[in-house]
């Protein structure tokens, strides 16, 4: 009678193809849907309408730094008199000069930090499609560990139905019973937390999509290894080149602060008349610079010179161990998944076939049987966790190395 208890629940335990299996079996899918989805909600994203409009604006502020500095000025003046000959009618058109070239380092400090803001774009719309492969890769992990949990909780629950009822008729030990029992609770309890964990990543997903959809694309078979890469290829990402770009700006900023202390003169002329006498005049007038001097901003912009400078070095070294690190991890992570994916998966089948070999020889009691089958589902999951950490790792690769757009055009 244990023979066929444990037969039925056998089929239905085990009868599911397994997620990973399924998924491996199926063979790769269209990287294209992967490629469409990823453009497509890239393209209206409020996180890249937001940077692109800093950009505009920042464009903006460049174009008004590299205009003239100062616009002349027209001014009129009449007096009207009880005597006639003192009556006075004049206008003067004044205009202040730049000198010492102002405009020109302002359009030059305005050129860098559009430079900068452009850079910084192209880093945020590379983080973009990086976190949604992340929320893609965890998605899909979560919805198969989720299957994974719904298929042992509905053997385990008809398990332990079958159990109860063969223990009333006394053909099934009370320890036998218990371990259905605590089988079903623990099945249970993981599908609750498969759930949420699930639900959690459903949110997330959607949260940066900004949408529901039907269905959502597959992640294809990560490469078995990172491409080679020159690590000065690090002073080529748009974050390190932004760096530059804000360092330059500021050192431009200081020749700014400098010619700033040289104050600007400002020539007017006057044509006008005086009761019956026509007068022409010229007016020179110079600001002298005694409360304000304006040396103080000279030392603020070396000192977010030199600041920016050390950004940069600060930058490079995040950038180097970032693209060291997560190559590491990935390489780690990618062998480990080939590996179980050649030798794991196919031994969970094999396993539950092994299995239900030894009970119907009477080999092994449903206790074992029970703990041992659990042990194949903890493997399965463990190995869905795996590919799921692996395209998390690959995606920080590619968002690190800076070559993820790249890696689109061969999907």
């Amino acid at each position: 009678m244990n023979i066929k208890i444990c037969g039925l629940a056998l089929a239905i335990l085990a009868a599911a193809q397994s997620p990973v299996a399924a998924q491996t079996v199926s063979g790769a899918p269209e990287g294209a849907g992967l490629r469409l989805f990823l453009d497509d909600t890239a393209r209206t994203h409020p996180r890249l309408e937001s940077a692109r409009a800093e950009v505009e604006a920042v464009e903006a502020r460049s174009r008004a730094q590299s205009r003239p500095l100062y616009n002349p000025e027209i001014e009129g003046e009449f007096e009207d008199s009880e005597d006639d000959a003192a009556d006075l009618k004049a206008v003067t058109l004044s205009k202040s000069f730049d000198i010492t070239n102002k405009r020109g380092s302002r359009a030059k400090v305005g050129r860098f930090e559009a430079e900068a803001a452009t850079l910084g774009f192209e880093v945020d719309k590379r983080s973009l499609y990086s976190d949604l492969l992340k929320a893609l890769a965890e998605y899909q992990t979560r919805k198969s560990i989720l299957g994974i949990a719904l298929q042992r909780a509905a053997g385990a629950r008809e398990f332990a139905d079958i159990a109860r009822k063969r223990a009333s008729a006394g053909d099934l030990g009370k320890s036998e019973l218990l371990t259905a029992q605590l089988t079903l609770s623990q099945a249970l309890a993981e599908e609750t937390m498969s759930r949420g964990e699930f639900s959690l990543a459903r949110q997330n997903l959607v949260g940066l999509v900004g949408e529901v959809r039907p269905s959502w694309p597959s992640l294809p078979e990560p490469p078995r290894e990172i491409p080679t890469i020159d690590p000065t290829r690090v002073m080529a990402l748009p974050e390190v080149r932004a760096a530059r770009a804000r360092s330059e700006a500021l050192r431009a900023q200081i020749k700014v602060a400098q010619k700033e202390r040289a104050p600007d003169p400002t020539i007017g002329a006057s044509y006008g008349r005086e009761g019956s006498a026509d007068f022409a005049g010229l007016r020179v007038s110079v600001p002298i610079p005694i409360f304000n001097s304006r040396k103080s901003e000279v030392v603020a912009a070396r000192a977010d010179r030199l600041a920016a400078d050390l950004a940069i070095r600060d930058q490079i070294r995040a950038a180097e161990a970032r693209l060291t690190e997560t190559g590491a991890r990935y390489t780690v992570t990618v062998q480990s998944w080939n590996d179980w994916r050649n030798t794991g998966l196919g031994a969970l089948d094999e396993q539950r076939i092994v299995l239900q070999r030894l009970w119907r020889s009477g080999d092994i009691n449903a206790v074992d049987y029970l703990v041992q089958l659990d042990q194949t589902y903890a493997a399965e999951r463990a190995g869905v966790e795996l590919f799921g950490s692996t395209w998390a790792a690959w995606a920080d690769w590619l968002d690190a190395s800076g070559t993820l757009f790249e890696w689109m055009e061969t999907l």
